[in-house]
C-alpha cells in the first residue's frame, strides 16, 4: 500500500486532496458551531432582581448555617432560570468560595468572570462575623444554545455527507490534475526510450497544455534532429567506407606503379651495363641504344600520365570548365591523329553532327580523346576502320568510337578502367601502352559528370560516352 502510494501520483492527489476538504470541512464546521448566537430565554435583569433581596437575608443568618440559604439560593436560580444563570459566592480579597462550605475555597476568582455577562456585585455579611463577602450571579457558559444543539445533532450526517463528498470530489479533482500529467509521462517515458512517434493530446490551455504542447514540440524536433544525425552518420560512414577505398586504391595505385617503373628502368640499366662492359650481343650498341631511347619514351611517357593521374586526383581539384563546341574539338582531334591513321592503314568513317556544346575543360577533354583514338588506332589491325559518331539527344550530347576487327574479352571489360590493367601484356608492350589511359580517361570524365561504357560488337569493339 505505501509502495503505491509512493508510485502513484494519482493516490498521493487523492489522499491529499481528502485529507485537505476533510479538514476545511469540520474546521469550517468548528466556527460555525463557536460562532453559533447563544440564544437564551431569560435576561440578567430578572436575576439581579431577586439577587438584591439576598445580602439583608444572610445578615440574619449565622455563618455556619450559611451553606443551607446559599445551596438553596442557587438551586432556586437554576431552577427558575432552566440553568441559564450560576450563582458565586466570594471572599473580601475576591476568592471564591463553596457554596457548600463557605470556609472552604474553590479554583477561581471574581477576576475571572470580568468578560462574561453578570449581575452587578452584591456585598453581604453574616449575624456572627464581620467578614465581607461578595454575591454575584453569571451567565453559565456551559450551557448549550438551541443552535448549538441543533448543529451537534447533525453531526453524523454532516460526517456522511463530508466523507462521501470528500471522496467524490478527490477522485475527480485527483482525475482531472493527473490525466493529463500521466499522458506527459508517457510521452516523456517514450522519449526516453528513442521513440518519438507519440503525441500527447491534452486538450487544454493552461499550464499542463503548454507543457504537453511543448513536449509534442520537442519531440517532433528531436524526432527530426535524430533522423538527420542518423542521416549524417550514415554519410559520415559512406564516406569513411569511401575514404579507405580509395586509400586503398591509392597503395595500390602506387605498388603498381613502383612495379612499371621499375620494368623499364631495370631493361635500361642492363643494357647499358652490357654496353659498357661488351658483353656478348651487346658489342652491337648501335642497335641497343635505340632499343634504350624505345624504353626511355616508354618511360617517359610512363611518368607523364604518372604525374597527369597526381594531378588529377589532388583533393580539391576542379577542372577550369567553359562553353565547348564539341563538334569542332572532336574533328581538331581526328585531323591531328591523320598520320597515325594513315600509318596503320586505317580509314576513319565520321558523322558529326555540328555545333554541339557542352560544359567542359578543353584540355583535359583534348587528352581524353586521344587517349581513346590512339587506342582505337593501336589495338586495330592494318585495314579495318574507326567509326565516329557524335550527336545531341534529349538535351545530352552523345559520342561513339568504334574500331572494326577488335575483340575484347568479356571478363575483362569490368576491369578496362583500372590502373595498368592490360588485355594482352605482350601485345601492349608492343604497343607502347602503359595500362593508364583509360584509367585517365574515366577521372577526366567523372570530373565532368560524364558517362562512358566499352562494348564488343558485330564488327569490333566500341565506346559510348555521355556528357
Amino acid at each position: 500500500m505505501i509502495k503505491m502510494i509512493k508510485s502513484r501520483l494519482s493516490v498521493k492527489v487523492f489522499l491529499l486532496t481528502l485529507l485537505l476538504i476533510a479538514v476545511c470541512c469540520f474546521t469550517t464546521y468548528s466556527f460555525i458551531l463557536q460562532a453559533a448566537p447563544k440564544n437564551y430565554q431569560h435576561d440578567i435583569e430578572d436575576v439581579d432582581l431577586e439577587l438584591s433581596f439576598l445580602p439583608d437575608e444572610l445578615l440574619r443568618t449565622e455563618k455556619e448555617f450559611a451553606y443551607m440559604f446559599l445551596e438553596s439560593a442557587s438551586d432556586f436560580i437554576k431552577e427558575q432560570y432552566d440553568n441559564e444563570f450560576e450563582l458565586h459566592f466570594f471572599q473580601s480579597d475576591g476568592k471564591e468560595v463553596s457554596l457548600h462550605d463557605i470556609d472552604q475555597l474553590v479554583d477561581g476568582q471574581i477576576m475571572d468572570y470580568e468578560n462574561v455577562e453578570k449581575t452587578k456585585p452584591y456585598t453581604a455579611s453574616f449575624a456572627d462575623s464581620d467578614s465581607i463577602y461578595t454575591l454575584l450571579v453569571t451567565r453559565n457558559t456551559a450551557k448549550h444554545t438551541q443552535t448549538e444543539e441543533a448543529i451537534q445533532g447533525t453531526l453524523p450526517v454532516l460526517c456522511t455527507v463530508v466523507l462521501f463528498g470528500s471522496i467524490i470530489s478527490a477522485f475527480f479533482y485527483s482525475w482531472y490534475i493527473t490525466a493529463p500529467v500521466k499522458k506527459v509521462s508517457k510521452l516523456s517515458k517514450q522519449m526516453a526510450d528513442m521513440d518519438f512517434s507519440g503525441f500527447c493530446s491534452a486538450g487544454r490551455t493552461d499550464e499542463i497544455g503548454v507543457l504537453s504542447d511543448s513536449l509534442n514540440t520537442l519531440s517532433r524536433k528531436l524526432e527530426v534532429a535524430l533522423s538527420g544525425l542518423q542521416e549524417a552518420n550514415q554519410k559520415l560512414q559512406a564516406d569513411i567506407d569511401m575514404e579507405r577505398q580509395l586509400e586503398k586504391q591509392r597503395v595500390e595505385f602506387f605498388a603498381a606503379a613502383s612495379h612499371e617503373l621499375k620494368t623499364p628502368v631495370t631493361i635500361i640499366k642492363g643494357q647499358l651495363q652490357g654496353m659498357l662492359y661488351q658483353v656478348g650481343r651487346y658489342k652491337d650498341r648501335e642497335t641497343y641504344l635505340a632499343q634504350s631511347l624505345e624504353v626511355t619514351d616508354t618511360l617517359e611517357k610512363l611518368v607523364q600520365e604518372l604525374l597527369t593521374i597526381s594531378r588529377l586526383d589532388t583533393p580539391g581539384y576542379t577542372c577550369k570548365k567553359s562553353n565547348l563546341n564539341l563538334s569542332n574539338l572532336i574533328i581538331d582531334r581526328l585531323t591531328a591523329l591523320e598520320d597515325l591513321f594513315m600509318q596503320k592503314d586505317l580509314t576513319v568513317s565520321q558523322s558529326i553532327s555540328p555545333e554541339v556544346y557542352i560544359l567542359g575543360d578543353m584540355q583535359l577533354l583534348q587528352k581524353a580523346l586521344d587517349n581513346l583514338l590512339g587506342n582505337a588506332a593501336a589495338y586495330s589491325e592494318a585495314g579495318n576502320q574507326i567509326i565516329v559518331r557524335l550527336w545531341k539527344e534529349n538535351e545530352k550530347a552523345n559520342l561513339t568510337i568504334e574500331n572494326t576487327g577488335a575483340y575484347i574479352p568479356y571478363e575483362a571489360i569490368s576491369k578496362l578502367f583500372e590502373p595498368f590493367y592490360r588485355v594482352d601484356q605482350s601485345r601492349s608492350r608492343q604497343t607502347g601502352g602503359t595500362g593508364l589511359g583509360l584509367y585517365i580517361v574515366k577521372t577526366i570524365l567523372d570530373l565532368h559528370g560524364a558517362k562512358i561504357e566499352i562494348a564488343n560488337t558485330v564488327q569490333g569493339v566500341i565506346v559510348d560516352l555521355q556528357f
